[in-house]
Order: structure tokens, then sequence, then C-alpha cells
């Protein structure tokens, strides 16, 4: 049996890297609208008004746990991957809250930039594990009888070119 192998151009790569992205923030914002309509049927759909810096923590935990999911289920990635991009989302809120809370920034800053600064965290991350999320699987290689052989042979030293 031969593996059919298709050309990984840079077009394909940073459509693959673009969709994962895009993926990660669909389900962020489904966590970021259950928060809201959780919040909203308790009767605290003002909190982000009242509390900006609480509010800001909260809708990122609430964005990073069905991200965290789906990176970790659904695109197969690993721990170590899961785990950094769940720091990319919250340090930069956190260190912004702390600005915000001593008063560097006014309070509503909180809620404001936090998911800019997420955004430009995440695509860092991202941007520097390039091969990690612009690759079409993470966690799951096929290899054939004949690549097998390949390989070996590689790691032998007797595949002649």
């Amino acid at each position: 049996m031969a593996a059919v192998i298709r050309p990984e151009t840079g077009l394909r790569k940073s459509m693959r890297f673009t969709w994962h992205f895009i993926q990660m923030y669909i389900v962020m914002g489904a966590g970021m609208a259950a928060l809201a309509i959780g919040l909203g049927l308790l009767g605290y759909g003002n909190l982000g008004k009242r509390l900006p810096e609480f509010y800001a923590l909260f809708m990122a935990i609430s964005m990073v746990i069905p991200m965290a999911a789906w990176m970790r289920f659904r695109m197969g990635h690993g721990w170590s991957r899961t785990t950094e991009m769940s720091a990319a989302m919250i340090i930069p809120t956190g260190v912004l809250v702390v600005i915000c809370s001593v008063g560097i920034l006014p309070h509503a800053a909180a809620l404001a930039w936090s998911m800019p600064l997420m955004t430009v965290a995440m695509l860092g991350d991202m941007g520097y594990r390039w091969r990690d999320y612009a690759q079409h699987q993470h966690g799951v290689v096929t290899v054939s009888v004949r690549t097998e052989h390949a390989v070996g042979a590689i790691m032998r030293g007797r595949l002649e070119s």
C-alpha cells in the first residue's frame, strides 16, 4: 500500500493555521455567550459595568475552559500546547486587571482591552508554535508498512537518493 502525500504549500499551511484560530475563537465565543446568558438569568447582567475587573477575569475563564476542551479533545493537542494557549489567554487579562485595580488605567479598560490583548497573545503563541498549528493532525500519525521501511532505512543511513 502506497501513501499519497500532498505537497504542503505555504498557502495551505496558512489556511490551516487561520482555520485553527477561527475554530478556537468560535468556541471561546460560545463560552462567553454561555456566561452572559447565565449571568443574565441570575440577575447579574450588569456585572461588567459594576465590577469590570472581576467580570474580565470571569469572562476569560469562561472562554478558556471550552477552548481548552476543544483543543485537547477535538483538535488533538497535547496538554502542553493546551496549557500554553490557556496561559496566553489568562496572563494578559490578569496583568491588565492588576493594572486597572491599582488605578494605573481606568477600571473599564480591564474589560475593553482584555479581548484584544488575549487575541494578540494567542496569535503570538500560535506563531511561535507555527508547525503545531499549521499542520493537519496533532496527535495521530498514520504510518504504512512502506513508510516504516523507508524511515528505518533513513535511520540506518542506507537509503539512497
